[in-house]
């Protein structure tokens, strides 16, 4: 898990958020079952989820070795591929994801979207479609080359425990490290007794 990046592409309205949502939550009850506590840092208004910490900037998410997992639902919402502004600070989160013993999931209508840093760094893509009747899903694992698919029936059985709001509209997240980098500069010190100054 740790340094893995999880990548879900569908239109608006395919069920995306909600396999994402369903990952994420399932990940965490079993690591639960197995006594690991994994927080969640996520963009989803999901208040009903205890472990579910709703964040909106970079600067929100802690800086430590303990597991967890970074959810951005609708990344391109301050991650757009075309802003250059940003790339150096995503490139540096990106780049320590295994370090800080994170998984980090996100959720995107197109994949050309979507800064190319992440996207050469996925190691699942989930591709979703919809009908009226089914979400299909296609698991695709980029180490192997193999895929997975699933559909499943929308129905009220689906919806059972998601407690996320599927009408917040996701902000724009806040991708600039403006206190990342005082943290970054205590975890060195803490952690190897060295004065960085970034």
């Amino acid at each position: 898990m740790p340094g893995a990046i999880v990548g879900i592409y569908g239109v608006q309205r395919s069920g995306k958020t909600l396999i994402a949502y369903k990952l994420v939550k399932g990940l965490q009850q079993a690591c639960k079952q197995q006594g690991i506590y994994l927080p969640v840092y996520t963009n989803l208004y999901s208040p009903r989820d205890p472990e579910f910490r709703f964040v909106n900037s970079m600067d929100e998410l802690p800086l430590d070795l303990s597991p967890k997992v970074v959810l951005i639902d609708e990344i391109y919402n301050g991650c757009d591929a075309q802003d250059y502004r940003k790339l150096k600070d995503i490139s540096i989160f990106i780049n320590t994801l295994g370090k800080q013993n994170c998984l980090f999931v996100f959720t995107s209508i197109d994949a050309q979207m979507v800064y190319n840093r992440i996207r050469n760094q996925m190691n699942v893509v989930v591709l979703v479609k919809s009908s009226s009747t089914h979400i299909h899903y296609r698991f695709l694992y980029l180490n192997t080359g193999k895929y997975t698919d699933f559909v499943v029936e929308k129905n009220a059985a689906l919806f059972e425990d998601v407690y996320y709001d599927t009408n917040f509209i996701p902000l724009d997240f806040d991708w600039e490290m403006k206190s990342w980098r005082e943290k970054l500069e205590k975890f060195y010190k803490d952690n190897y007794n060295m004065q960085i100054k970034l």
